[in-house]
């Protein structure tokens, strides 16, 4: 797999980053978590046997977890359920760079489907559309400027069905996102 100078934070399992990867042919230089026992252990020997660097900091980390050259000479830098809001200064320390966040709701459609638990929050409000975003990271809580979106129609019967079909549309928008913007090379 090629390297990509892309540094990831994760809060939970990582599968999503996994599955990117694959899609991809490319892994992170350095994937960061503040939640290693959530971390699954296929997606930890994948990106460690493909040479992604994995760093652990607290789930409640300080400023200076944060400003790390590791972390602030990355090209890109995405949030794939990193439950965590990044301190200002950290975001303010890598512009003129944006650091890009994953949302599950269609927050263009939506507003409402800001902060935690979208997912949820879709299914029991029946919304006809479903989607993913993905926004620019801002000090507030998924208001930073939407770069790329993908949405369907709302056909999930349970909440698993929901879970299911928002995790395909937040691949496939981050797949989108990163061919499109060049980031990867498409042999």
């Amino acid at each position: 797999m090629k390297h990509l100078d892309w540094t990831v934070f994760v809060s939970q399992t990582g599968s999503e980053v996994m599955s990117l990867c694959t899609q991809l042919g490319v892994v992170p230089k350095l994937l960061i978590t503040n939640n290693p026992k959530k971390l699954r252990e296929d997606v930890m020997f994948f990106l460690k046997d493909n040479g992604c660097e994995l760093k652990v900091i607290p789930f409640n980390p300080l400023l200076e977890h944060y400003l790390q050259e590791d972390i602030l000479s990355s090209k890109i830098i995405t949030l794939h359920g990193y439950l965590r809001i990044l301190p200002s200064e950290f975001i303010e320390s890598y512009k003129p760079r944006a650091i890009y966040n994953g949302h599950p709701g269609l927050i263009t459609e939506y507003p409402e489907l800001k902060g935690k638990d979208p997912q949820i929050r879709a299914f029991e409000g029946n919304y006809p559309l479903i989607g993913s975003v993905i926004h620019e990271v801002t000090p507030g809580v998924d208001e930073g400027d939407i770069v790329h979106v993908n949405s369907a129609q709302n056909i999930a019967a349970t909440l698993d069905g929901m879970y299911d079909l928002l995790k395909h549309l937040s691949l496939r928008c981050w797949f989108e996102f990163f061919t499109q913007k060049l980031l990867v090379d498409r042999d």
